[in-house]
């Protein structure tokens, strides 16, 4: 199983998981499909669920994969496992785009290979 992970430096971690976690939730809501509408890697029969807690969330990209947020004291730790390298891609750039936006361009997010 494909996986990425990166840490993202940040004192607002817990700010930034509880971010991604209302969004996915909206995501994943009966009127969520128009949230990454003009994305054309996020077309097609995905089911989002999310679940979570203050300081660990994960949000299930059926039939792609998933993705946990952990917020810690100096960073957000996220990691991404997938089905397959396309998915992998596809979720990754959810995470990055969404990141990007929630942190106005100053969070700087380094995707490599889980030790």
């Amino acid at each position: 199983m494909p996986a990425l992970e990166s840490r993202v430096p940040t004192d607002r971690s817990a700010r930034y998981l509880r971010q991604f976690r209302t969004h996915a939730e909206a995501m994943a809501s009966p009127r969520g499909d128009r949230v990454h509408a003009g994305n054309p890697r996020a077309t097609g029969e995905i089911h989002l669920r999310v679940e979570g807690t203050d300081t660990r969330t994960t949000a299930h990209f059926a039939p792609w994969g998933h993705c946990t947020l952990t917020a810690e004291p100096e960073a957000l730790v996220v990691r991404i496992d997938a089905t397959d390298a396309a998915a992998l891609h596809r979720i990754r750039d959810i995470l990055t785009r969404d990141l990007a936006r929630f942190g106005g361009g100053s969070l700087t997010v380094d995707w490599r290979d889980p030790d």
